[in-house]
């Protein structure tokens, strides 16, 4: 269980003598009868409706199998939430290790997940704080990289010295399902590598030079046919995440355009199995080739251009970008990159009209092309070194603005989405450029969004090394997820936890969107209001010594909320919480309706006298990730005992 928390005193609703009783903060007293002026309530029994008022039975709820969604009234008074300020910090960095001190020099996206147990619960989950991976290297040379685990407030884990890819990238996620995330690489020998997540080594694989590039190889990880198994990827690989076993080999892209790979799975044709997307072609798992696009090799990312449910794929390659259709032909392109170069490709609505834009780095600019390719916006940037950098978009402020956050050699920059307007350039950057870019995170699980990056001390004389994170001075950067698991990041890929989806939605269909953060979970211009309904079920206390809760989150708002709502139930004892039993109620709930019927079991004994306080939108830490009008109504005391 978690360590206790401090609780500020609550209201707590009487427990009722009945077997199953209503408890809810809204609308209808918990009295068990229908009231007549309260539309917010639906009958169990039949259809949802928003005109149906009557109040399901308590006893059927507690016996009742399958519970749906019921209607509720939205409240139009449900003012949008308030927009943040844009005054971002440096939280913390950290360029000293006690392992290898003198490699330092960082040059991959930081990937971010739970990696230990930190509330003591013997699980490492999204109730954990998350913990940064990165690979450094030392001096001029490449090779020899240390992986190293820091946790999300600055402390250093390990560091495992496995003669990584110094320039390389990782992705983290449960590729072994043992219910711990793994790190997988690529070594400076080009041989894929897998990490426990303590640094221990799970697997080494074997791969022909021409498979994986001598350098900024980046991993991605994915469950290809939805069998439970999770697949590795690597350049034109597909290896078992078990094991590290060659399943497949490709004979064309490596999802790299002279400079590494960032390949990836995704179901571009919706057929029910991922492909592994490589540039200028799809492969199965086997390796066969199953799309082409075009004849050079790339970095490809996929999104929704036409509307359609299939993916359309883009691919930067050579000074310039392209957009192919799901099976191959091209749809517009190539349009040319100002100042030529081009680094794996950022898709999301950066102007905010409904339709995605693709981002794209090159050697002296950002750039940013209209879904038909034409130029929307262009910004100079000073990056003579690779100019093949990548950037990532998010809307921090909460104002339906997006802003890219992007690095070059000697800046940390955040432009506009819409027009490029630059809102940073600063926060002490230094490197020497490859693939990377800054990730995007509530690192520290502090309900705001965080912005980190790697920076490099043998650029142009620089003393600047290791992490650096930034925050906003205000604390009101908008929440987002406490994951950013590969280079070839979709949010759709990878659970909060690390768990690898078997059959994941796909991402552009849900948030179309690719190296991005979720911007509409972000916005200020919509709002949620989410309230749980629950009532305690006794039925099993005299028998079994269980009880259980069976509870619905409800959406009066006026807003959709398109991520996972996670509700926490804790026990409550004075002023003191303790964690219980947490879930995932809803993977998505519409405005003016409520989440599926969902219980949780307790052992009495373990619950005692005390209450029951649910929460909405707590993932076990207190913090919740979902913007609301109101955060006051996400509380529901249950007073105890459970069982009479």
């Amino acid at each position: 269980m978690t360590a206790p928390r401090s609780l500020a005193p609550l209201p707590v609703l009487a427990l009722l003598g009945l077997a199953c009783s209503d408890y809810n903060l809204h609308g209808d007293p918990g009295d068990g009868d229908p009231d007549p002026d309260d539309d917010s309530f639906v009958d169990d029994d039949s259809t949802p409706g928003p005109d149906d008022d009557t109040t399901p039975d308590p006893i059927g709820l507690c016996q009742d199998e399958y519970l749906p969604p019921e209607a509720v009234a939205v409240d139009p008074t449900c003012e949008p939430v308030s927009v943040g300020t844009f005054t971002p910090v440096v939280e913390w960095e950290l360029s000293a290790f006690p392992v290898a001190p003198s490699s330092t020099a960082i040059m991959m996206p930081p990937a971010i997940a739970n990696l230990d147990d930190d509330n003591g619960d013997g699980f490492v989950d999204d109730h954990d704080v998350p913990d940064i991976v990165v690979i450094t290297y030392a001096g001029g040379s490449t090779q020899d990289g240390v992986v190293r685990a820091v946790s999300g407030d600055g402390v250093h884990l390990w560091s495992a010295q496995v003669s990584a890819q110094g320039q390389g990238s990782v992705a983290i996620g449960d590729i072994d399902e043992d219910g711990f995330p793994e790190i997988v690489l690529a070594t400076d020998t080009q041989r894929p590598l897998a990490l426990n997540h303590d640094g221990t080594t799970l697997w080494t694989g074997g791969a022909a030079s021409t498979d994986v590039p001598s350098v900024c190889a980046s991993p991605a990880i994915g469950d290809v046919d939805g069998d439970g198994h999770v697949e590795v990827a690597l350049g034109r690989l597909v290896l078992d995440g078990r094991t590290g076993t060659l399943l497949g080999r490709g004979t064309r892209g490596i999802g790299g355009a002279g400079t590494g790979s960032t390949s990836f799975f995704a179901d571009v044709d919706l057929d029910g199995d991922q492909e592994l997307m490589a540039g200028n072609a799809a492969y199965d798992k086997v390796g066969a080739t199953i799309y082409t696009y075009g004849s050079a090799d790339g970095y490809p990312a996929v999104a929704n251009f036409d509307g359609d449910d299939q993916a359309e794929v883009v691919v930067v390659t050579n000074g310039s970008v392209s957009l192919y259709d799901t099976t191959g032909p091209r749809i517009w392109g190539p349009s040319n990159i100002p100042g030529g170069g081009g680094g794996p490709p950022t898709i999301a609505d950066f102007d905010g009209d409904g339709a995605v834009e693709v981002g794209v780095a090159s050697f002296g600019a950002y750039t940013v092309f209209d879904g038909d390719g034409s130029l929307l916006w262009t910004r100079p940037t000073q990056d003579s070194s690779s100019g093949v950098t990548g950037a990532t978009v998010f809307d921090f402020e909460g104002d339906g603005i997006a802003e890219v956050v992007y690095a070059d050699e000697v800046h940390l920059w955040v432009f506009s989405g819409p027009d490029g307007v630059v809102k940073l350039q600063g926060m002490e950057h230094s490197s020497a450029t490859w693939i990377e870019y800054p990730a995007i995170a509530d690192v520290d699980k502090d309900g705001h969004a965080e912005i980190i990056y790697g920076r490099n001390p043998n650029f142009s004389g620089s003393s600047l090394g290791g992490i650096a994170v930034v925050g906003d001075a205000d604390d009101s950067w908008m929440p987002t997820r406490p994951v950013w698991n590969q280079h070839a990041y979709s949010i759709t890929n990878i659970d909060n936890d690390g768990a690898v989806p078997h059959y994941p939605d796909p991402n552009w269909l849900t948030y179309n969107s690719f190296r991005s953060a979720d911007l509409a979970s972000a916005t200020g211009g919509a709002a949620a209001d989410l309230f749980p309904r629950a009532e305690v079920c006794d039925l099993d206390c005299e028998t079994f010594g269980n009880a259980f809760v069976v509870l619905r989150v409800f959406n009066e708002g006026t807003a959709d909320v398109a991520t996972p709502v996670q509700v926490t139930v804790y026990r409550q004892e004075g002023n003191t919480l303790t964690y219980l039993s947490g879930a995932i109620v809803a993977s998505s709930i519409a405005s003016g309706w409520s989440s599926e019927g969902v219980r949780l079991s307790f052992d009495a004994s373990v619950v005692g006298d005390a209450n029951l306080v649910v929460n909405v939108d707590d993932d076990g830490t207190g913090y919740g990730s979902i913007p609301e009008c109101d955060e006051d109504d996400n509380l529901l005391v249950i007073e105890g005992p459970i069982c009479p």
